[in-house]
Order: C-alpha cells, then sequence, then structure tokens
C-alpha cells in the first residue's frame, strides 16, 4: 500500500511538471491572418503572407509602425513555402487564425486541387476561413490594399464578407470543406466569391491610402466565381450571386427595387425568406421546382399609391414576386447556357429525392442539367409601409 502511495505520487508530480514540448512565447511569433497564393514564375506557386503586428492594431499601444507585414516566396510546394517564407520574417508564423485565402485568377484557371490538398491537410491551419478569387489580379496585391478602419487588410474582408451577407447577400460563404465536398460528391460544381481592386494597386498599398476620404484603391466584393472541377470557368454578376444564394436558402435579408408604375420605383426591404427545392428525372429529363416565401416591408417609394388599402399591398407584391421570378430564373438560364455546370446543387436534390433514376445519369448530370425544365414561384407577401402609411407625396406631386 505504501508503495503505490509513492508511485501515485511520483506519477502526480510528473504530470504536473510536464510541458508543451513545441510551446512558444508570444514575442516570438506573428500570426497570420491571410494567405494569398499566384501562379509563380521560376516555381509553381508564389504564397504570399499577411502577418499581424499586434502592438499597431491596438490603439493604446499603436507607436506609427505597419499594422501588418505582407511578404511572398516562390516554389513548387505549398508544404515548403509556409516555412521558407521565414527567409525575410523573422518571428515563427501561427496559421490557426487564418481568416481569407485569395487565389489569383490566372492560377485559378489552371487548377487549385493540388495545394487545396496541403490546407485540408495541415493540422495548423482551420478549414472556416473564406475563399476568395482576386478578378483581373494577383490575389498578393489584393493583400497589400490598405484600408483606415481595419488595418489588415484579411481580417477586414473577413468582416465586409459576413456584414454583406447579412444586410443585401452575395457572398456565398465558401469554405474549404464546402469545395471539397462539391469535388467529392455527385450533383455539385464549387463556386466562390470574387474580389477586385477598384482603383490603383500600387497607390493602394502604401500607408497614405489609410489616411485618404476617398481611398487610392479599395478591394470590393465583385461577382460569383464559377468552377467546373478544380479550374475556374468564368464569374457571375453581383446581382447574380443574390439570386444563387435565394436558391441555396441563404439569404437573410436583402433589398429589392420594383417598378411601381411606368418610370417610378419602390424599395423592398426583403427578410424572413425561405426556399425549398424539389427534383425528378421524368422521360430523362430533369424536373426541378423551386419555392421563394418571403416577407417584406416598403423602404421608400417614388409613386403616391394608397398604402391604407389591402389591394395596394397585393398589386406591388404581385410586381416583386414576378420580378424576383425572373431575376432568378435569368440567373439559372445564364448558369445553363453559357457554362453547363450544375453549381445550385440540383443534382444533389434529384439524387435525395429521385436516387435510382439519377444514378442512371450521374456521370453525365452537368448535361442533364443544362437541358433541364427548372420552374421559379415566389409569394411575397408586403407586411408594412415603414414608419409611414400615407406619404407627404401624395400632397406634393
Amino acid at each position: 500500500m505504501k508503495k503505490f502511495g509513492v508511485m501515485s505520487a511520483i506519477v502526480l508530480t510528473v504530470i504536473l511538471l510536464s510541458g508543451c514540448w513545441d510551446q512558444r512565447e508570444l514575442g516570438e511569433i506573428t500570426v497570420v491572418t491571410g494567405m494569398a497564393v499566384d501562379k509563380g514564375e521560376d516555381g509553381k506557386y508564389t504564397l504570399t503572407v499577411e502577418g499581424i503586428n499586434a502592438t499597431e492594431l491596438n490603439n493604446r499601444t499603436a507607436s506609427g509602425y505597419a499594422p501588418s507585414i505582407v511578404y511572398s516566396a516562390e516554389g513548387n510546394s505549398l508544404a515548403e513555402l509556409t516555412y521558407r517564407v521565414n527567409e525575410g520574417i523573422s518571428r515563427h508564423l501561427i496559421y490557426s487564425h487564418m481568416r481569407t485565402l485569395i487565389i489569383g485568377e490566372e492560377l485559378a484557371e489552371e487548377g487549385i486541387i493540388d495545394f487545396i490538398d496541403f490546407l485540408e491537410r495541415n493540422r495548423e491551419i482551420r478549414d472556416d476561413f473564406n475563399i476568395l478569387i482576386a478578378r483581373g489580379a494577383k490575389g498578393s496585391d489584393v493583400l497589400k490594399v490598405t484600408y483606415q478602419f481595419q488595418k489588415s487588410t484579411s481580417l477586414k474582408l473577413h468582416t465586409q464578407l459576413d456584414t454583406m451577407m447579412k444586410d443585401w447577400g452575395g457572398d456565398p460563404g465558401v469554405r474549404m470543406n464546402d469545395v471539397i465536398t462539391a469535388w467529392t460528391a455527385p450533383g455539385r460544381q464549387p463556386v466562390m466569391a470574387a474580389v477586385r481592386i477598384k482603383g490603383d494597386p500600387e497607390a493602394g498599398a502604401s500607408a497614405e491610402n489609410m489616411m485618404k476620404v476617398t481611398p487610392d484603391a479599395l478591394v470590393v466584393l465583385d461577382s460569383l466565381a464559377i468552377f467546373k472541377g478544380d479550374k475556374l470557368e468564368g464569374f457571375l454578376t453581383l446581382e447574380d450571386s443574390r439570386n444563387y444564394l435565394w436558391i441555396q436558402n441563404k439569404i437573410n435579408k436583402t433589398s429589392i427595387t420594383v417598378k411601381c408604375n411606368e418610370s417610378q420605383y419602390m424599395g423592398l426591404r426583403v427578410y424572413d425568406t425561405r426556399t425549398k427545392v424539389k427534383g425528378k428525372l421524368e422521360n430523362g429529363k430533369a424536373k426541378i421546382d423551386i419555392k421563394i416565401r418571403a416577407e417584406a416591408y416598403i423602404d421608400g417609394t417614388h409613386c403616391n399609391d394608397q398604402f391604407d388599402k389591402a389591394k395596394t399591398y397585393e398589386e406591388n407584391g404581385e410586381i416583386a414576386q414576378k420580378q424576383i421570378n425572373d431575376m432568378v430564373g435569368k440567373t439559372i438560364e445564364k448558369v445553363q447556357q453559357e457554362y453547363g455546370t450544375d453549381i445550385f446543387g440540383f443534382g444533389e436534390v434529384v439524387l435525395r429525392q429521385d436516387y435510382q433514376n439519377f444514378k442512371k445519369v450521374q456521370n453525365n448530370w452537368d448535361e442533364k442539367f443544362a437541358d433541364a425544365d427548372i420552374q421559379v414561384d415566389t409569394a411575397l407577401i408586403i407586411r408594412r409601409t415603414g414608419i409611414r402609411t400615407k406619404s407627404f407625396l401624395k400632397e406634393v406631386k
């Protein structure tokens, strides 16, 4: 019994005295918040990382130095380059807080699957970061554009996309697992948000850009990037991106503008949207039914409609319904005719709801998608008119 007590004491002491074999002090590390991957000139890839200078992000400790450092290295393997960037950065880089991955358009056109494998395999890199395509630019140039309110470009983009998604839609919110699932599961092709540099990229990379009321350059959400497999096929508009999200049942709130007469418009704030998609194969032809349900309130109007009458709400609601049907329908038609690749996941729907028939066409599903009969049906109810029922416009116009 005495011997057992001694052994227990030794074991407990060893546990208490043990430490982390790979621990590093805060002064020895730099947190990487963003990464860009571009086509290399001498090597296969150019990797660019943004590491934050934490003391400069806090107003109390800031001393006027740059809030982040952006550094690039070139080689044939991202696995090596993530360590090789220390040729120019003194501290050990920590990738576990990375928020944004930006891929250059030229590299995306050639294929991205090889380096995505490294990101998915690495134990330190999480899978919840935004994946973006730099349209008409290098990803490294996007990371260098400074911004007034958030001094880290990658953190700014992460917040910007989240805000855009909540307020209007437009960001598909694609994470690494979404891309891998689209590659490995039948019935869907990947998409990613695309950003571009609005203005002069060279001037936007200067510290003075943060000091200007009108910056020389801004990184803006531009469009939706369409992939076939791991290769970039093309881009849709930002409006198409929102229509894509409507189909995915991912719209939180958004705003649309509809005609209330031949030359005047009404703004509607749309909320509480719900989308259901059904699919099946009939005689070898895919049939997809999309039902969108939403509520809205009037955010502003140019017309003197009588908003104290229920008929006015019904008439304007019908106009909005038709417009949403047209918008979503045109986006689907554009993808069918120009790309012929199922980015909407209709194949996944048919797989779940008509499994036996889908298995027969699984290998050529994109051809079936391009020829599919797709119907969009929207029911929108206008609930109220903001804080005014009767507008002063009736007395003025």
